[in-house]
């Protein structure tokens, strides 16, 4: 495996928020990689945590822990990228990256904060689902950000936020409702709405494409420019 690595210090105004670190690597087989990060970064692997660092491989059933003010981004073996936004917990559920395309598959569960995915620029490309508490996401050649947000923020309701920037992408909500968002669009999914008994009117889906979300809710940092 050859590797080669950069180091370059990042700043806002005269503040220092960390060091980032560049890697180029050739994956082997089954590997997910920590290719850049900023701040602080976790792997829990086995009901442990360790820190992690510029290399560390990725395996299925690991949880990638982003502290506040950090970032990482992680190359699978695809080419496909995952950049996860300050304070974010995705879970590497299932990751078959290897055998016959038919049966590669990657689950990503993100249980907070946000992330980013770029597919990759390969003709044949393995299954990703996204999966939040409140939907799934599948998508098709695409360059999409979800964010889970716990709380109400700015006007946003909790819930999970899909944008999609290039490609497309089918939102699925616990009641089952499906919504195919399109490059500049945006959909939200939350808890299902429990219709009062003898209640009238229609009632709104889990799923469903909204005009835009507030600013703050998606958000850009140090390490898009390397997807």
């Amino acid at each position: 495996m050859t590797l080669f690595l950069r180091r370059s210090s990042i700043r806002i105004g005269h503040l220092a928020i960390g060091s980032l670190w560049v890697l180029s690597t050739l994956l082997p087989a089954q590997a997910s990689t920590l290719l850049a990060a900023k701040g602080q970064v976790q792997i829990e692997r086995n009901q442990k945590i360790v820190l992690a660092s510029i290399g560390s491989v990725l395996r299925e059933a690991d949880t990638l822990m982003v502290e506040p003010d950090g970032e990482a981004l992680v190359q699978f073996r695809d080419g496909a990228k995952i950049l996860l936004r300050s304070n974010s917990r995705v879970n590497f559920e299932q990751l078959v990256q290897a055998g016959e395309f038919k049966n590669r598959k990657k689950t990503l569960k993100i249980l907070k904060g946000g992330m980013r995915y770029v597919s990759a620029k390969v003709a044949r490309q393995s299954n990703v689902v996204f999966v939040t508490r409140n939907v799934s996401v599948g998508i098709r050649g695409t360059d999409i950000e979800i964010v889970v947000a716990e709380d109400s923020q700015a006007g946003n309701p909790p819930g999970t936020y899909l944008k999609v920037n290039t490609g497309q992408a089918v939102l699925v909500g616990q009641d089952g409702t499906r919504v195919e968002v399109e490059p500049g669009q945006v959909a939200f999914g939350s808890e299902p709405e429990l219709t009062p008994r003898g209640a009238v009117g229609v009632r709104r889906p889990a799923a469903r494409r909204i005009e835009s979300a507030s600013p703050g809710v998606f958000r850009s940092g140090a390490l898009d420019s390397l997807l």
